[in-house]
């Protein structure tokens, strides 16, 4: 007999997971599942919207520009224009990963108390803000 630890089997069980990691990882994803099936849902309302009120016409579609103002489009929505909702479900779509940053951010800091991965987690989510508020 050696004294080297035997291998386990090919088919064994994997080691149980970290569940601090898995929990970061379930926000994770839960965040950005739900920002994309919510700003879908959104953009689909709409859509309806502006079929309804008969405003979709090909040319239209060709000139409207995207309104970057989010008062103007939430006084869009507040009226019921088509257009203002399916801006609206950009706007969601463009913020869930900033969420979900938001989101690691706080588990870091106060589920993990790891204070390293949340300043680095602080400095990309000021980063990618910054790349929202000064280049969009």
């Amino acid at each position: 007999m050696s004294d080297q630890p035997s291998l386990p089997p090919p088919f064994a069980s994997p080691s149980p997971r970290d569940p601090r990691a898995s929990a970061i990882n379930d926000v994770s994803a839960w965040v950005l599942r739900a920002g994309v099936v919510s700003s879908v849902l959104v953009m689909l309302t709409g859509i309806i919207f502006s079929f309804v009120h008969g405003t979709v016409s090909l040319e239209r579609m060709q000139t409207a520009r995207f309104k970057y103002d989010p008062a103007a489009v939430l006084r869009g929505v507040i009226h019921g224009r088509g257009q203002s909702i399916i801006e609206a479900g950009i706007y969601l779509l463009v913020l869930t990963p900033v969420v979900r940053v938001l989101m690691s951010m706080i588990l870091f800091i106060l589920a993990e108390r790891d204070w390293v991965y949340g300043a680095i987690t602080l400095v990309v989510l000021a980063l990618t803000l910054a790349g929202l508020i000064w280049l969009g």
